[in-house]
């Protein structure tokens, strides 16, 4: 090997090098910002730096933007599954879910998040919904720029992200969490 090769490779395995650190840096900084607002945050699974959250309007059906924008990340939670033989309530549901979207927002101190349940658990614990309302499971889909999600409580998002390789990511993520066969139940 050539000395301009060596040295060539020595800088790549050093830039390579920096940008894992600084990887690693960004992931543990946003790990202990989100855990400031959900103590139960277990693990990053992915994180974007720009995305703008909309809402859909049933009335206009026209899609409404929110003031939420900033970084958004997906994460595991540590979660509580209910006592058995007790029909679960909206705050069992809260210690329920096993992932958590969160933005945390540039334009205000008030964060957007979202907990995830994947839809066999929903259905196992609320077959009839929450509070017996007709949606029976989250849903995720990718239209055009936007992943669209539906909660628990029939209420539509529109996640618009910026960098669209982490569009693609977050969607395929999100759509994995709502899909994943659970082992809790």
């Amino acid at each position: 090997m050539s000395t301009k090769q060596a040295e060539t490779s020595e800088v790549t395995q050093e830039q390579l090098t920096t940008q894992e650190a600084l990887k690693l840096y960004r992931n543990t900084l946003n790990f202990n910002v989100i855990s400031r607002y959900d103590a139960a945050i277990k693990q990053l699974i992915c994180h974007t730096s720009h995305c703008v959250i909309y809402k859909f309007n049933d009335e206009s059906e026209e899609w409404v933007k929110s003031d939420y924008q900033g970084a958004l990340a997906l994460y595991v939670r540590d979660f509580k599954v209910p006592k058995k033989g007790v029909t679960p309530t909206y705050t069992d549901l809260q210690e329920l879910f096993c992932y958590g979207l969160i933005l945390l927002n540039r334009n205000n101190p008030e964060c957007f998040s979202l907990g995830l349940l994947p839809n066999k658990i929903t259905k196992h614990f609320y077959p009839n919904g929450l509070n017996n309302s007709e949606v029976l499971e989250m849903d995720v889909e990718l239209n055009d720029n936007l992943i669209i999600v539906r909660n628990l409580l029939g209420e539509i998002y529109g996640l618009w992200v910026f960098n669209e390789d982490d569009r693609t990511k977050m969607f395929k993520s999100l759509e994995f969490c709502l899909n994943a066969d659970s082992s809790i139940l």
